[in-house]
């Protein structure tokens, strides 16, 4: 499916299989490989490289939005984007329709983005204040 992880085989096999037999790695195993995956060195790239393996991932294992979306909204919240409304468009237009990007969304991908990242206004809202807390005590210690 996807072959810009050549810097992450597992990742890739994961990619690959979740096509087919989504439960074959377990929930922390996929959750790991993406989290030590990273897409880019800045933000905006970070975010979209993220976004276009996660959406894939969540097409075929919803159960895994949650934990999946937290590692992807991370560099979007460091753009200073913290509105889940402002978060969708964001990703709808730099994820689904830009293509110039190094990372290939695929089709499953592109229709969750479609037809349901606009149902999470109160999951990405939960996770950006989840992000915030953790960021804000950090500078705590």
């Amino acid at each position: 499916m996807i072959n810009q992880f050549s810097r992450s085989p597992k990742l890739r096999d994961i990619l690959n299989v979740i096509e087919t037999v989504p439960t074959q790695y377990s929930d922390e195993e996929i959750i790991l490989y993406v989290d030590k995956f990273l897409p880019s060195y800045n933000c905006e790239g970070a975010a979209i490289g993220y976004f276009s393996i996660i959406s894939h991932l969540c097409y075929y294992r919803p159960d895994l939005e949650s934990q999946l979306m937290k590692i992807a909204l991370k560099p979007l919240y460091y753009l200073g984007i913290e509105h889940p409304d402002s978060a969708i468009k964001w990703i709808k237009t730099y994820v689904k329709e830009k293509n110039d990007n190094d990372y290939y969304t695929s089709k499953q991908g592109r229709t969750w983005i479609t037809n349901h990242l606009k149902d999470k206004h109160k999951l990405i809202t939960r996770i950006f204040k989840e992000i915030d807390f953790e960021d804000n005590a950090e500078d705590i210690r």
